[in-house]
């Protein structure tokens, strides 16, 4: 998918874009529920475009890429909640509800933590990569 921003900061190849364009807005279910147009984010400039702040630039945000973020942000999480709420069942004999709920939220922790971590890891492979200038 391809947006349309404006650069608010650069820092070496990393810039930081503020949407610009709202196509993608009309069309979306949530009919303006979110900040969207009012977000700001992090892409990756590999083709050495020379940029400036101020500058329009179009984006690629790779459709397989975002849904997988949005997978690891918010269901993944979720997921491991549940498995380690179901787990503590099984580990302890006839466990308390406390103790049930407190093992889910481990899992929700470490299911941010491995999210973080996994991250920083794939570092600007994951990014979205700036593939224009159009000022």
């Amino acid at each position: 998918m391809l947006e349309k921003a404006t650069v608010i900061n650069i820092k070496n190849d990393i810039i930081t874009l503020a949407c610009s364009d709202t196509e993608g807005c009309k069309s979306c279910a949530a009919s303006g529920l979110c900040t969207a147009g009012q977000k700001t984010f992090e892409a990756h400039n590999s083709n050495n475009f020379e940029l400036e702040p101020g500058s329009r630039v179009e984006v690629e945000l790779p459709t397989g890429k975002t849904i997988g973020s949005a997978f690891m942000v918010m269901i993944f999480p979720l997921l491991l909640f549940f498995l380690f709420f179901f787990l503590s069942g099984k580990i302890f004999s006839n466990p308390a509800e406390g103790i049930k709920v407190l093992f889910g939220l481990i899992g929700i922790a470490a299911g941010f933590g491995i999210t973080f971590i996994t991250g920083k890891l794939s570092g600007k492979k994951a990014m979205p990569v700036i593939t224009g200038k159009l000022d």
